[in-house]
């Protein structure tokens, strides 16, 4: 089999070399935990030059080998390659480096996103990042937004050297961006199912008198987009609210980073919990949106988070 997946990377790379006519040093290919590898068999394009930057697409060779052996057609997999590589080259924002070396040019642009920090260990490794339990708060700078969505890349732990800032105030100034992007907002499904245009319930407005459901069905929190909105938890002031309209400490379910479900603690118990988040992972997560399985516990006395069950 070993054979037979080097045979497939080498097909793939001449086909690809020829179909884009590229250059040979312009398609390389890397193993994972070898640079530039770290989330596995990558086979790298260069899209193209802009001055002091590079376009990359990364291909994941395992995957695309593993529907060649479905398939045995070489051809489909090429054409859909080329097509990705094409669009990667349309949407892409090319990022100023010297830029980013200027924490004043940059800290308006920096925001947190979450990752599953044993499934990205390897990323995290050269990555700016706080860890909560087995999640990452992980610091990237949005390059720019294309068709309503935000192009962004992770930030490298040299930059902060060379800020010579501190990382503490760094991920503060991120984490108030990130609720400035898309504040949070929590949603009902019924609302959701019949009225289009419900872009989520405002709880954070102190002069309002929003009531969250103080049931076992919990309030579910994500932002105005929708998208990488389990970080809602984490912004300033937000899990403070709704420990203060429940009136008790918070059970947190990461059904994906998209989304996170919250509940008073007086209500429910955190091993139902479990088996519900498990349930919903396995049917409805898909993997590239997987946060975590463990239920985390956020007190109003301490203002901590923390693992509640494993």
């Amino acid at each position: 089999m070993e054979k037979g997946y080097e045979m497939f990377i080498t097909d793939l790379r001449r086909l690809l070399l020829a179909a884009m006519d590229m250059e040979e040093e312009k398609i390389y290919f890397a193993k994972k935990g070898e640079k530039y590898g770290c989330t596995g068999d990558r086979l790298f394009v260069e899209c193209g030059d802009i001055e002091k930057s590079r376009q990359i697409c990364g291909l994941h060779t395992e995957e695309l080998y593993e529907r060649y052996c479905k398939e045995h057609k070489l051809e489909n997999i090429i054409h859909d390659c080329v097509c990705e590589i094409k669009k990667a080259r349309e949407n892409c924002v090319i990022c100023d480096i010297e830029q980013l070396e200027n924490y004043e040019k940059v800290k308006g642009k920096l925001f947190i996103r979450l990752l599953n920090a044993d499934k990205n260990r390897d990323v995290l490794k050269d990555t700016i990042h706080h860890k909560v339990g087995d999640i990452a708060l992980v610091l990237y700078y949005m390059a720019g937004e294309k068709d309503g969505y935000i192009l962004s890349t992770k930030v490298k732990k040299h930059f902060l050297e060379q800020w010579e800032k501190d990382p503490d105030i760094v991920f503060e100034a991120a984490l108030v961006n990130t609720y400035f992007i898309s504040p949070p907002r929590i949603y009902h499904w019924e609302k959701m199912l019949f009225d289009k245009e419900y872009r989520g319930d405002n709880f954070m407005d102190i002069l309002g008198s929003y009531h969250p459901n103080k049931g076992i069905s919990g309030n579910c929190l994500s932002t105005e987009k929708r998208t990488n909105g389990a970080a809602a938890i984490f912004l300033p002031g937000v899990a403070r609210r709704l420990a203060e309209l429940l009136e008790s400490d918070l059970y947190l379910v990461f059904t994906s980073i998209h989304e996170v479900m919250v509940h008073s603690t007086d209500k429910v118990y955190p091993e139902e919990l479990k088996e519900v988040l498990l349930d919903t992972v396995k049917k409805a997560t898909p993997e590239e949106d997987y946060l975590t399985s463990s239920i985390y516990r956020y007190s109003r006395r301490t203002g901590e988070f923390s693992v509640e069950v494993k």
